[in-house]
């Protein structure tokens, strides 16, 4: 009578167990890593301008090419150049407050976008005078297969805010911008970061971006972080 009430005993634990393997993995589980994002501007974040992160998901150790932004004709999409696959775009247009991801299609010469939903978490700015745009986001957003979002380790970003978008090749007026770097003397000044480990990038640790290099104080971008987080 004993080893039969053992038996179903371990019968139902092993019937239990097998249940319990069918659950799929938590959304944390999947999202490999979160990268949580935060920028800050002299002045304030202004509804009528817009600000983006941009990322190039490359996986070049070198980080020899890297997202920039656009300052003169001809425009191409109006915001950057250079390489990037993905950005975040923040524009009080948009719907979850103000901010939106977006993948660039291949083949389309940096013109070609999708929206591919809002990130994971969201700070909108908060009163008339605040000054920081701040969200999160899980690399399986960019990269939906686990296995190969896993597997990227070298990503460049860079940011950028911008009174205007001209898309008009032949539009003279000039825009004001600010992204990372003396924008003064420079434009081709990006992050080339490792997100295969727990950290946290700061510009007090560089001082890659500078403030006063732009004179309107609303696009004057003058701090920047990046936390990676291993879920």
């Amino acid at each position: 009578m004993v080893r039969v009430r053992c038996l179903c005993v371990g019968l139902l634990l092993g019937l239990w167990m097998a249940g319990c393997a069918r659950f799929p993995p938590t959304s944390d589980q999947a999202g490999v890593r979160r990268l949580v994002i935060e920028m800050q501007v002299a002045g304030r974040i202004r509804p009528e301008y817009t600000y983006f992160v941009l990322f190039n998901l490359s996986n070049d150790p070198t980080g020899q090419q890297g997202p920039v932004p656009v300052v003169r004709p001809p425009w191409g999409n109006g915001f950057a150049a250079g390489a990037f696959t993905h950005f975040m775009r923040y524009d009080a247009t948009l719907p979850q407050g103000g901010y939106g991801l977006y993948r660039v299609e291949p083949n389309t010469n940096l013109t070609g976008f999708t929206y591919i939903g809002a990130p994971r978490l969201t700070e909108p700015p908060v009163g008339a005078n605040s000054n920081r745009l701040r969200f999160e986001i899980d690399l399986t957003q960019l990269i939906p297969d686990p296995d190969e979002a896993r597997a990227m380790v070298y990503v460049q970003v860079n940011f950028l805010a911008t009174d205007r978008i001209p898309v008009d090749p032949n539009d003279p007026t000039p825009k004001v911008w600010d992204a990372l770097g003396d924008s003064r003397v420079e434009i081709n000044r990006y992050l080339n970061i490792r997100i295969d480990q727990n950290r946290i990038l700061r510009n007090a640790e560089n001082g890659i971006e500078v403030g006063g290099d732009v004179a309107d104080a609303d696009l004057d971008i003058v701090d920047w972080r990046i936390e990676v987080r291993t879920l």
